[in-house]
C-alpha cells in the first residue's frame, strides 16, 4: 500500500470514496446506539496491562450513548450529495440537473423500500396482536393502528407527536419522513443556491437559529426539535461543502505535503467530535444541547468529511475499503430495519432468556453478547435482501420506464 499518491494528483470530483466509509461507520453507530438501548452491553475494557501506566480499563460506552448524534453526520451527507451535481455545474460548468430526473431518483431510492418495511413491520404487529395487546397504552383507541399506518406511508407522523408517542411501526423511520419533507423544497433551494449561495446560505442557516431558539423554550421539545427547519443549517452546510470541495478539485492538486496535513486535520477532527460528545454527556440539559450545538457539529463533521478526502492513502482506504462501500450499499435499509430487529428479538426472546426480569437488568454477559451479535447480523442480513432483491430492482424499474419514453421521443 502506498504511503502517499502520485505528486499532482486530481482528487475525483464525481466519485468521493472515503464518503462510502463516512457515511457506514455513521450508520453503524446510530445502530450500535439502538441495539445497546436493547441489552446495555457497555463497551468498557478491562487492561490489567496498562495498570503501569494508570489505565486499568477503556471505557467509549460514549460512543453509543451519544450515536444519535450521528444522524447530523447522515443529514450532512444527504446535503452534500445532493448538491454536487449543481456544484459541477457551477464549477465545471456541467449540464443543471433536471427537477423531474430528481424526483424521479428520489422515489425510486425511497419508495419501494420504505413502503416495503412499514407494510412488513405493520404486518407483524398484526400477526403478534401488538396493536390489541393489554400491554399497548393505545389497544383501546380502534383508529389508531390506521392513523399510524396511513400517516407513515404520507411521511406527515412527524408532525403528529401522538403518533411519534405510540407507534408500533418503527420510531428510526423519522429521518426518512425528514428527508422526504426536504426533497419537497429542494429542487427551490438549489435553483437559489447556484443563484445566490452566499445569500441563500445565511437565509437557511437564520431560519435554522431562529427556530432552535423558538423551539428551546417550547414544550414537547422532544419532537419539535427534529422538524425540518431545525435541520436547515446542516443541510446548507452540506451544499457549501459540496461548493467548496469541487472547486477545491480543480485547484488544489493532492500531494504528500497537502496529504499529511490533512490527515492531521481529519484526526483533530475526530478529536473534536470526542469533546462536543462529553461535554453532551456531561450537559443537564442534553435534549437543548442537541439543537443549540447542531450547526457546530455538522461544521466539524464537513471538515472532517473534506480533509479525509485529502487525507494519506492508508488512512482514506479506512473509509473507501469493501466492507465499508457494502454497508454504504445497504446503509438506507440497514437504518430502517436495525431498531425494529433489535426489539423484536428481545421481544421474542431470542435468543432465550427465562424468567419476568429481562436479562440486561440482571446483567447477564453472555445474553448481552449473543442479542448484540445476533442483532447486527440478522439487520445486516435483512439489510442486504432487501437493498438487492427490491430496492435495487424497483428503482431499474422505475428509471428505466424514463428512458424508454425519452427513447420514443
Amino acid at each position: 500500500m502506498k504511503l502517499f499518491d502520485n505528486e499532482n494528483s486530481d482528487v475525483d470530483y464525481r466519485h468521493i470514496d472515503v464518503l462510502d466509509g463516512i457515511r457506514a461507520f455513521s450508520i453503524l453507530i446510530v445502530m450500535w446506539l439502538h441495539i445497546w438501548e436493547q441489552n446495555w452491553l457497555m463497551p468498557i475494557i478491562n487492561t490489567p496491562s496498562l495498570s503501569f501506566l494508570r489505565i486499568n480499563s477503556i471505557n467509549i460506552d460514549w460512543l453509543p450513548r451519544t450515536g444519535y448524534m450521528m444522524v447530523n453526520m447522515l443529514i450532512l451527507l444527504s446535503g452534500f450529495c445532493l448538491y454536487l451535481p449543481y456544484a459541477r455545474h457551477t464549477i465545471y460548468g456541467e449540464p443543471m440537473p433536471s427537477v423531474k430526473i430528481f424526483c424521479r431518483k428520489r422515489i425510486a431510492r425511497i419508495i419501494p423500500s420504505y413502503v416495503f418495511c412499514v407494510l412488513a413491520i405493520f404486518i407483524y404487529n398484526i400477526i403478534t396482536g401488538g396493536y390489541t395487546s393489554p400491554d399497548y397504552s393505545m389497544n383501546g383507541d380502534s383508529l389508531f393502528m390506521w392513523k399510524d399506518l396511513l400517516t407513515r406511508l404520507t411521511f406527515t407522523f412527524t408532525l403528529l407527536p401522538d403518533i411519534g408517542m405510540h407507534t408500533l411501526l418503527n420510531g428510526a423511520l423519522w429521518t426518512v419522513a425528514l428527508e422526504v419533507h426536504f426533497y419537497i423544497i429542494f429542487p427551490f433551494l438549489s435553483k437559489a443556491f447556484t443563484k445566490k449561495p452566499v445569500i441563500t446560505y445565511t437565509a437557511m442557516t437564520l431560519i435554522s437559529f431562529i427556530y432552535i431558539f423558538w423551539v428551546n423554550g417550547q414544550d414537547e421539545i422532544i419532537y419539535k426539535m427534529h422538524y425540518l427547519p431545525s435541520y436547515l443549517g446542516v443541510y446548507a452546510n452540506g451544499f457549501m461543502g459540496a461548493l467548496i470541495f469541487t472547486g477545491m478539485t480543480k485547484s488544489i492538486k493532492r500531494n504528500k505535503y497537502a496529504a499529511i496535513f490533512s490527515t492531521i486535520i481529519s484526526i483533530s477532527c475526530l478529536y473534536g467530535y470526542f469533546l462536543m460528545m462529553y461535554f453532551l454527556g456531561n450537559s443537564q440539559y442534553s435534549t437543548k444541547w442537541q439543537t443549540h450545538y447542531r450547526y457546530h457539529l455538522s461544521l466539524l463533521f464537513l471538515i472532517f468529511a473534506i480533509s479525509t478526502a485529502y487525507s494519506v492513502p492508508f488512512y482514506r482506504k479506512i473509509f473507501s475499503n469493501r466492507a465499508a462501500v457494502f454497508i454504504s450499499t445497504i446503509s438506507f435499509n440497514l437504518y430502517m430495519w436495525h431498531q425494529f430487529i433489535g426489539g423484536a428479538l428481545k421481544k421474542h426472546r431470542i435468543p432465550y432468556w427465562s424468567g419476568d426480569t429481562e436479562p440486561n437488568q440482571l446483567g447477564d454477559k453472555p445474553w448481552m453478547w449473543k442479542h448484540f451479535i445476533l442483532s447486527i447480523v440478522v439487520s445486516v442480513i435483512i439489510a442486504a435482501l432487501t437493498t438487492y432483491l427490491i430496492e435495487k430492482p424497483a428503482s431499474k424499474l422505475i428509471l428505466r420506464k424514463r428512458e424508454k419514453k425519452l427513447d420514443k421521443k
